[in-house]
C-alpha cells in the first residue's frame, strides 16, 4: 500500500508543474519545446520530400496544342474498352466476330500496358497518352482529382457510357463537351453468386448507346467531324474477381460482348454512312490466374488492340504498340489535335497506304507535342533556363529535316525522320523528369543526417560545453554565408521554381544545428555493467541491420526473433517454457508463402480449432467462456458461408468487440486474453490463410514477455541507457512482425475485394480499404497493450526517444527506395516500408493510447469508477 501510494505521488509530482521555477529551469523547457518543434519539421519535411521528388505531376499546364493535319479518314471513333480482358484468353478462346476483323479486315496486335495495372491508370493512358499523373495515388485514384488533357477534351464532343468509377474521371472538370452516363455503382457486385446479372453492366452500355442514337444529339452530330464514343464494358473485370477470368462464365461474357459489338458496329454504320467510322478494340489491363491485377505480370500488363474501319489497313496486320500510343491513334484517326500531355508515339503503320502523306503530318505532330514538353520541363528543372539544351537543339534538326521531306513530297522519308525524332525525345523528355531527382535525395539525406545527430546527442545526455568560442563562431559565419550565397544564386538564375532551394536551405540549416550542438556537447551513456553495455548495444546494431533487411526479405524478421531469445539468454533472464516455443512458433511465420487471395478455409477453421481449446483452459468464468464459444462458432459458420453475414451478423461481431473486452478483469494477463478473443472473430472474417494462428501465437508470446520483463525502470532521469535501446529495438522488431509476417502489406498494395467478402461485396474502395487497414491492425493493438504493460511509471520516458532514434536511423536509406515506377504491390510497398519506418515513434506513441482504454477500461469497475470520482470532488 505504501509503494502504490509512493508511485501516485510521484506521478502526481510529475505531472503537476512546480508554483515557482528557476531561470536555468525555464531555459532548459523552452529547449525542450524547440527540440521537439524543430524534430517534427525535420518530419513532415522529409515526408512531404520523398513523395514529392517520387510522385511530382509530370503534367505542365499552359502548353501550346498543335493543331492537327486536315482531311482525316474518319469522322468519329468508337472506343471499346473491355476491362479486365486480358490478351491470353482472349487468343485462346477469341470470340467469333473480332476474330474475323483480325484476319480480314483490321489491325491488330498487343497493347503493352505499364504498372500499376489497374482500371484508372489504363483508362488515362488510352485517352491521355499519359501513363498516369504519380500524384493522383495521395488525391484519388477514382475521380480526376488532376486536370489532364485527354482525346475526350481535344473532341468536338464525346458521349461515354460505362462504370461511374470511370467515367467521371473524364466528365468531372472537363470541357461541356464530354457528356457521360452511369448504371448506379450498386450494380458493381463481386459475388460469386451473382455472377449471372454481371451481363447487365455491359448490355446497359450498349442499350444507351443505342438510346442515343434515336435522339436528337446524334442527328445533330450525323456529319461532325471530330466525334468519340466511349464504351466502358466492365463485364469482365467484375467476373474475372468472381470466378477468375479461365472460368465459363468469364468467356461467356466475352463472347456476349463480341456479338452486341457486332451489332453496334452494323447499326453505325447504316446510322452514319459507310466508311466514315473508326472502331478501336482494348482493354485497360489483363488478369491473373487468380482473378487479382495491378503488378507487372505478363498477364496483367498484355491485352487486346483490334482497329478497324476508315483509314485503317484492312490485311490482318499485327503491330504490338505501347498503350500509351492509343492516344495519338485515335487522335490522328479523326483529326483532332494530341493531348498536350501524351507521351505516346503514333503507330503509323495501323493506317491505310492511302493515308501515308496524312500520317506524316500527324507524326510532325507528335514530335511537336513532344518537344512542347521537353522545353516545358527544362524550365521547370531551371537547367539552362535562358537557352536551349543541345537535346532540343537535335530534336529541332530533326524536325526541320522531316519537314523538308515533306515538303519534297517524299512522304517514306518523313515518316522515317518524324519516327526517329519521336524516340529521341522520349529520351530527352526522361532525362528532364529526372534530372533533379538526385539533387533532391543529396539535400533530404544532409538535411536527415543533421537531424540524427542533434537527436543522438539530445537522448545521450548530451552536456553544453561553449570553450570553444572562436571556432563556434566562425562556424556560424560561414554557415551563414552558404545560405545567404544559395539564395542569391537562385534569385539571380530567373528560374521561378523553389524546390530545390527550399529543400536546400533546411539542409544547410540542418547542418549547422548538427555542427554548433556537435561542438558544444559531450554524450554519455549511463550504465553500470560493461559486459551488459557490449550486449545491448551490440545486440541493438545486429537487430537494426536484420530490421532494414526484414523490410525487403521477410525471413530476416525469423532471424531477428531468434536473436532477440539469445539475447535474452546472454543477459541470463528467465526464459520460460512458453517463451521458447512461441519464438520458434513466431519464427516460422516469415518463411511461409504470402497470404493468397484465394481464401485457404480449412487452414482459417484450424486458427478457430485453435483458440476454442486456448478459451476453455484459460477463461476461468463461465459466463464469459460460454460468450466467446458462441462467437467463435458463428464466426465459423459466416467464414463457410453456411451463414451470409454482410448485412448484420459480421457487423455485429465487429462492433461488439470492445464491449466483450471490457467484460474482461482489468489484471493483465486476463485483460490480454480478452484483447486477443475480442478481436479473433473481427480478423478472422477478412483473413485468407493463417492470419488467426500467427495472432493466437503472437499473444502467447507477449504474455510470456510481460511474466519475465520488469514493468519499471531503473532509470528515473532523461538519459538513455542501453536496455532501453534493446527493449526500443524489440518493439520495432515485433511492430514489424505484425506488419509482414502474414505478407498484409501486400494486402493493401494490390488489393483484392474477396477478402472482404463477409463484409461487403459491392465496390467500395474506401470502405473496403478501410477493413484491410483495421485487420492490418488488430496484430499492432496487441503490441500496444503490451508495450502498454511494460511502460516505466516514471514520467520521463527515454524508450521513446530511442523508438525515435532508431526509426531515423532506419529511415535514412528507406529513402532512396521510394520510386514511383512499377506495379501498385512495388509502389505501395516502397511508400509503405519508408512511412512505417518514418512514423514508427508517433505510431508507439498511438499504439499506447488507443491500448489505454482496451487496459483499463471494464464494466465491473464503473460503478466504482464514478463513486471514486464523486468522493474527490
Amino acid at each position: 500500500m505504501f509503494m502504490k501510494s509512493k508511485r501516485l505521488l510521484d506521478t502526481a509530482n510529475c505531472e503537476l508543474s512546480t508554483p515557482g521555477k528557476s531561470k536555468r529551469e525555464w531555459i532548459e523547457m523552452s529547449h525542450s519545446y524547440l527540440f521537439a518543434l524543430w524534430g517534427l519539421i525535420m518530419h513532415l519535411i522529409l515526408l512531404w520530400g520523398v513523395l514529392d521528388v517520387n510522385f511530382h505531376s509530370p503534367i505542365i499546364r499552359g502548353l501550346p496544342i498543335v493543331p492537327a493535319p486536315n482531311s482525316p479518314p474518319a469522322k468519329r471513333l468508337l472506343l471499346f474498352v473491355a476491362d479486365g480482358l486480358r490478351f491470353q484468353t482472349f487468343m485462346e478462346k477469341p470470340p467469333p466476330y473480332l476474330r474475323d476483323i483480325m484476319k480480314n479486315k483490321g489491325v491488330w496486335g498487343i497493347s503493352h500496358t505499364r504498372v500499376p495495372t489497374e482500371s484508372r491508370p489504363g483508362h488515362v493512358a488510352i485517352a491521355a497518352g499519359l501513363y498516369e499523373d504519380p500524384s493522383a495515388i495521395f488525391k484519388g485514384w477514382q475521380e480526376n482529382p488532376v486536370d489532364f488533357d485527354s482525346v475526350f477534351n481535344q473532341s468536338h464532343a464525346t458521349w461515354a457510357w460505362g462504370s461511374p468509377d470511370i467515367i467521371t474521371i473524364f466528365t468531372k472538370g472537363s470541357k461541356q463537351n464530354v457528356h457521360g452516363r452511369s448504371y448506379p455503382s450498386t450494380w458493381q457486385d463481386f459475388d460469386a453468386n451473382l455472377s449471372n446479372q454481371t451481363t447487365r453492366l455491359d448490355s446497359w452500355v450498349f442499350d444507351a448507346y443505342l438510346e442515343w442514337l434515336q435522339s436528337s444529339a446524334a442527328e445533330a452530330v450525323r456529319n461532325q467531324n471530330g466525334i468519340i464514343l466511349f464504351f466502358h464494358l466492365l463485364g469482365c473485370d467484375t467476373l474475372g474477381h468472381a470466378k477468375k477470368p479461365h472460368s465459363r462464365e468469364y468467356v461467356e461474357n466475352m463472347n456476349y460482348v463480341d456479338q452486341r459489338i457486332k451489332k453496334v458496329v452494323n447499326v453505325t454504320e447504316n446510322f452514319f454512312g459507310e466508311n466514315t467510322t473508326a472502331y478501336v478494340f482494348t482493354s485497360d489491363h489483363g488478369m491473373t490466374d487468380w482473378g487479382s491485377h495491378g503488378s507487372g505480370l505478363p498477364s496483367e500488363t498484355e491485352t487486346p488492340l483490334i482497329v478497324w474501319g476508315a483509314g485503317v489497313r484492312s490485311s490482318g496486320f499485327r503491330q504490338d504498340v505501347e498503350q500509351a500510343s492509343i492516344s495519338p491513334l485515335i487522335a490522328s484517326l479523326i483529326g483532332i489535335p494530341i493531348p498536350i500531355n501524351n507521351e505516346g508515339a503514333l503507330p503509323w503503320q495501323y493506317f491505310d497506304r492511302n493515308y501515308y502523306e496524312y500520317v506524316a503530318h500527324s507524326l510532325l505532330s507528335n514530335v511537336k507535342q513532344l518537344a512542347h514538353q521537353i522545353a516545358g520541363n527544362r524550365v521547370i528543372s531551371c537547367q539552362n533556363s535562358d537557352q536551349y539544351d543541345w537535346r532540343e537543339i537535335q530534336l529541332n534538326d530533326k524536325i526541320r529535316k522531316a519537314g523538308q521531306h515533306l515538303s519534297k513530297r517524299n512522304v517514306m522519308a518523313g515518316i522515317q525522320e518524324g519516327n526517329t525524332a519521336i524516340n529521341f525525345s522520349k529520351e530527352a523528355l526522361a532525362y528532364f523528369r529526372q534530372y533533379q531527382r538526385i539533387r533532391f535525395l543529396i539535400y533530404l539525406s544532409i538535411m536527415w543526417l543533421g537531424w540524427i545527430v542533434i537527436l543522438f546527442l539530445k537522448i545521450t545526455g548530451a552536456k553544453h560545453e561553449y570553450s570553444r568560442i572562436f571556432l563556434l563562431r566562425l562556424i556560424n559565419i560561414g554557415f551563414a554565408s552558404l545560405l545567404i550565397i544559395m539564395l542569391i544564386g537562385h534569385m539571380m538564375s530567373n528560374c521561378s521554381n523553389w524546390r530545390l532551394p527550399f529543400y536546400a536551405f533546411f539542409a544547410i540549416i540542418s547542418a549547422w544545428f548538427a555542427v554548433t550542438t556537435w561542438i558544444t556537447s559531450t554524450s554519455v551513456f549511463v550504465e553500470s555493467s560493461t559486459m551488459k553495455l557490449v550486449i545491448d548495444i551490440g545486440g541493438t546494431l545486429l537487430l537494426l541491420v536484420i530490421l532494414f533487411v526484414g523490410l525487403t526479405y521477410r525471413f530476416a524478421l525469423s532471424i531477428g526473433i531468434l536473436l532477440l531469445l539469445l539475447i535474452r539468454l546472454a543477459k541470463s533472464q528467465d526464459i520460460s517454457t512458453s517463451m521458447t516455443w512461441t519464438s520458434l512458433a513466431l519464427a516460422v511465420f516469415p518463411l511461409l508463402p504470402v497470404v493468397e487471395p484465394d481464401p485457404r478455409v480449412y487452414i482459417v477453421i484450424i486458427g478457430v480449432c485453435i483458440a476454442i481449446p486456448v478459451v476453455i483452459v484459460y477463461e476461468k468464468s463461465q459466463s464469459r467462456k460460454i460468450m466467446e464459444i458462441l462467437r467463435l462458432i458463428i464466426t465459423s459458420l459466416v467464414y463457410i458461408e453456411i451463414i451470409d453475414g454482410r448485412y448484420w451478423i459480421s457487423w455485429i461481431i465487429l462492433l461488439t468487440t470492445p464491449l466483450c473486452i471490457w467484460l474482461y478483469p482489468i489484471e493483465t494477463q486476463k485483460r490480454m486474453l480478452g484483447v486477443m478473443l475480442g478481436f479473433f472473430c473481427p480478423l478472422t472474417l477478412l483473413s485468407t490463410s493463417y492470419e488467426p494462428i500467427f495472432f493466437v501465437t503472437l499473444t502467447i508470446n507477449l504474455l510470456s514477455w510481460l511474466e519475465v520483463t520488469p514493468t519499471t525502470s531503473k532509470n528515473s532521469g532523461e538519459q538513455m541507457t542501453s536496455g532501453d535501446l534493446i527493449r526500443a529495438t524489440f518493439f520495432m522488431l515485433y511492430v514489424l512482425l505484425c506488419f509482414f509476417g502474414t505478407g498484409n502489406m501486400a494486402s493493401i498494395s494490390s488489393f483484392d475485394p474477396s477478402w472482404t467478402r463477409h463484409y461487403v461485396t459491392i465496390f467500395s474502395p474506401f470502405l473496403m480499404t478501410s477493413l484491410i487497414l483495421l485487420k492490418l491492425s488488430i496484430p499492432l493493438i496487441l503490441v500496444g497493450c503490451v508495450s502498454y504493460s511494460l511502460e516505466s511509471e516514471n514520467c520521463k520516458k527515454p524508450i521513446s526517444l530511442a523508438v525515435l532514434l532508431l526509426g531515423d536511423c532506419l529511415s535514412l536509406p528507406l529513402m532512396y527506395w521510394v520510386t514511383p515506377y512499377g506495379s501498385w504491390l512495388d509502389i505501395g510497398s516502397a511508400i509503405s516500408k519508408f512511412i512505417i519506418v518514418i512514423s514508427l515513434p508517433c505510431l508507439f506513441i498511438l499504439l499506447k493510447c488507443l491500448s489505454r482504454p482496451l487496459m483499463k477500461l471494464s464494466f465491473a469497475r464503473l460503478p466504482v469508477a464514478l463513486t471514486q470520482k464523486k468522493h474527490i470532488v
